[in-house]
């Protein structure tokens, strides 16, 4: 008998070893954080490439789009390197100034998860087609990226990040902006994190949203799939996340962070296979639902952010329409 206990032990402990392993392994590989931009470290709005990395993208379509991306003619050789602190604390941060129009609107750009920063192509293709369609720009460095302080060694998906966003609000605030001249554009993560920027700021008035996660317990679901393993690491992978970050990562959930009072745009690609298309569903049903103010843009066989560089001149005319309306 006792020997049976000790084998039924033996095995409970093992699997509770087990669980609580690939639990910290899910969560620390998911918000693990360096402050560099991977391949694209030292990129500038004049000299980004998006071939640098197009050899490590798995999916051939992608890879072929990014290797032959006419990069040198989006760049931008007139910039200003900027400091401010993140709202409420003093964690100094850093942008780019993109200030080409006098009395035009000015739009904040949001980069996504590590490896990322405002010198991915990304942000500065954003800024590029914002400043083509007389849309002044602002690319920034959240925490613990590219030249922002580093405070912390983990990502906080945004639910400290916010501050960051709204650092960049009242900061363009100070040199003369308006705040209804102010918009957001968030790519992945960092559109998550503009939406829950734009619910602490009701003086933001337009949104736009590339490939944003809609709900926690949906993404949750997301990524343990996407490392292989069932939804039952669900609750261990919050909870290490949890202890790792210090914030409650079940509060990511942006589509309950949406407005009646404000606008919105969400964008998506049909193929996203890292953040699916469900969310962008979900974000959608939402918003029809709560009568929230929101345009959608569904790009057909693109995968995570591909639609400005497969329709660049379509998403940049897109971008103007939209803040050009709302930031009046």
């Amino acid at each position: 008998m006792k020997k049976l206990f000790l084998y039924i032990f033996g095995i409970v402990l093992f699997s509770l070893i087990t669980y609580v392993s690939i639990g910290y392994y899910i969560a620390y590989s998911i918000l693990r954080i360096e402050a560099n931009c991977g391949l694209h470290e030292g990129s500038l709005p004049n000299s980004w490439d998006t071939k640098i990395d197009h050899h490590t993208y798995s999916v051939l379509e992608r890879k072929i789009l990014r290797e032959y991306f006419p990069s040198s003619q989006y760049h931008l050789n007139e910039w200003q390197d900027v400091y401010f602190p993140s709202r409420n604390n003093n964690i100094k941060l850093n942008g780019w100034l993109f200030n080409y129009y006098k009395n035009r609107p000015i739009v904040i750009v949001v980069h996504g998860i590590f490896p990322n920063g405002k010198c991915k192509p990304e942000s500065n293709l954003i800024a590029s087609l914002l400043i083509k369609n007389n849309i002044n720009a602002l690319t920034i460095d959240l925490r613990n990226y590219g030249q922002s302080e580093t405070v912390s060694s983990y990502e906080n998906l945004g639910l400290s990040e916010y501050k960051d966003v709204l650092g960049a609000f009242d900061f363009l605030k100070k040199i003369g902006f308006a705040s209804n001249k102010i918009g957001l554009h968030g790519i992945s993560l960092g559109a998550s994190t503009a939406i829950i920027a734009a619910s602490k700021e009701k003086n933001i008035n337009a949104i736009w949203s590339d490939s944003s996660l809609a709900e926690f317990n949906l993404i949750l679901k997301d990524e343990i799939s996407r490392y292989g393993m069932p939804n039952i690491f669900g609750p261990i992978v919050s909870l290490i996340g949890k202890i790792l970050t210090g914030i409650n990562p079940s509060e990511l959930s942006p589509v309950n962070k949406l407005s009646s009072m404000q606008y919105y745009f969400f964008t998506h690609g049909e193929k996203d296979k890292r953040i699916p298309v469900h969310h962008f569903q979900y974000i959608k049903d939402f918003s029809i639902l709560n009568n929230i103010n929101a345009e959608f843009w569904l790009v057909k066989d693109s995968y995570h952010v591909d639609a400005m560089f497969k329709y660049p001149e379509e998403y940049g005319v897109r971008m103007r329409k939209f803040f050009d309306k709302h930031l009046k």
